[in-house]
């Protein structure tokens, strides 16, 4: 029975790393993954208990390396290329240059981007008018310059 371990813990990893490809979490998927294909790769080695610890801490060096350089690098690109094509760029880095329309909402001005995202203006107009159109020129302080 003690056999079937290491195949799930190596199951479990494989899924991690599949999920991760598909979503943007920053990778943190992938690294619990990593630590998983360490804890099988301990477990595999069968080093006495007081070596796990430095099995483990190697092994979790080399799968980190081996994820890294192999699937982030040659298989996560194509992927994400393929599956996310066409999708709209979410993280607030994108927002330079990005067309949007000024929204006054109880005397504040805010940016609306992407769709229904409402941000503030650090530098109103002072013509602002609801429904006028703007150009990003980037954040600052959470807060939106527009040119």
């Amino acid at each position: 029975m003690s056999w079937l371990v290491p195949e799930w813990l190596l199951a479990l990893a494989l899924t991690l790393f599949v999920v991760d490809l598909f979503t943007d979490e920053e990778g943190v998927l992938s690294w619990c993954g990593v630590g998983v294909v360490a804890a099988w790769a301990t477990w595999r080695i069968g080093a006495p208990l007081k070596w796990s610890v430095l099995v483990y801490i190697g092994a979790f060096i080399v799968s980190g390396l081996a994820w890294n350089l192999l699937f982030r690098g040659l298989i996560g690109q194509p992927i994400r290329r393929i599956f996310q094509r066409g999708a709209p760029e979410e993280r607030i880095t994108a927002i330079k240059g990005a067309k949007g329309i000024l929204r006054v909402i109880d005397g504040k001005v805010m940016f609306r981007w992407n769709g229904d995202e409402l941000w503030p203006v650090s530098n109103p107009p002072a013509d602002a008018v609801d429904g006028q159109e703007v150009v990003a020129a980037g954040i600052r302080d959470g807060q939106v310059v527009i040119k």
